[in-house]
């Protein structure tokens, strides 16, 4: 059944080498390279993470290898890929490599379905036991009609069967941001009870805020945290204060403070914690990049 779904899968041979470029991340040297259409064969990160890609005719990635070390020597993790004829990603296949056997051995696989708007509504995950795939964990999503997800359903392995275990469902602005994501769990006899509720507010694509609420015993709704968020006029994060709700009001808890550089990239963080006796803010810490 498996074949079935696969449209292909096989791997061809690297296209020549021809361009490479470099870039800064996380303070550290990023180089790719790319073959001659342009499209990316190779990431390395120093000498602790190296990335090689394996391209099809249609320029989709059909395998991704991983490798730690000067000169490659310690492959550690392979990804392999399969697509249907829309160009959906179907099928991942995660190998781990065995120091042992020399050589990758499968540890967990992905498939998934799409409906004909090309979103996922199905998403099954395996991991290799005993040279058999045994299923793990189902998802099934359903959507509207502008793509955005409107329940997720989690289901775990019963008897050959899947059994639902958890239910989410998502409310959207008009500029399709989550403005609520409200949790439930099934029991043991199959009755739903409240988990966790999260309800959002935004500046347009900004996120401004975010309140998240707990059940009751009787399943009704209370207040537990809140989180307000600011930005400079680049649209970057600088300022994060987090409350709880104590005494039947909001309380200060817990304010980070970030500072950019010209560039935009962040160059520090300094945390500070409320201190109810004095009614201020504590400085706690302060990190660097």
């Amino acid at each position: 059944m498996l074949m079935r779904k696969i449209f292909y899968i096989s791997i061809i041979t690297i296209l020549a080498m021809a361009a490479s470029c470099t870039s800064k991340q996380g303070g550290g040297e990023v180089i790719h390279t790319y073959d001659t259409s342009k499209s990316i064969v190779r990431t390395d990160t120093g000498v602790f993470v190296k990335v090689s890609y394996l391209l099809d005719d249609r320029e989709t990635t059909m395998e991704l290898r991983k490798a730690r070390g000067e000169g490659e020597t310690e492959p550690f993790m392979r990804y392999a890929y399969g697509y249907d004829v829309n160009g959906n990603k179907i099928l991942t296949i995660c190998s781990a490599y065995n120091h042992l056997k020399k050589d990758f051995v499968h540890v967990s696989m992905e498939e998934k379905e799409y409906d004909d708007s090309e979103n996922a509504t199905l998403t099954t995950l395996y991991i290799e036991e005993k040279r058999q795939w045994c299923p793990q964990e189902r998802h099934r999503s359903t959507y509207d009609n502008r793509g955005n997800e409107l329940t997720l359903e989690t289901y775990e392995p019963n008897g050959g069967d899947w059994l639902i275990r958890t239910k989410t469902y998502f409310k959207y602005d008009n500029y399709n941001n989550v403005i609520e994501k409200t949790d439930f769990r099934a029991d043991e006899k199959g009755e739903w009870h409240p988990v966790e509720k999260f309800q959002r507010e935004y500046n347009k694509s900004l996120l401004v805020m975010e309140i998240t609420s707990v059940p009751t015993r009787d399943n009704n709704w209370v207040e537990k945290t809140k989180a307000e968020y600011e930005y400079n006029a680049s649209h970057q994060c600088t300022k994060t204060t987090s409350y709880m709700f104590k005494y039947g009001k909001w309380v200060n808890y817990v304010q980070s403070v970030y500072t950019f550089d010209a560039t935009g990239n962040m160059i520090d963080c300094e945390t500070y914690f409320w201190n109810e006796r004095t009614g201020r803010w504590a400085f706690h810490d302060k990190e660097e990049y």
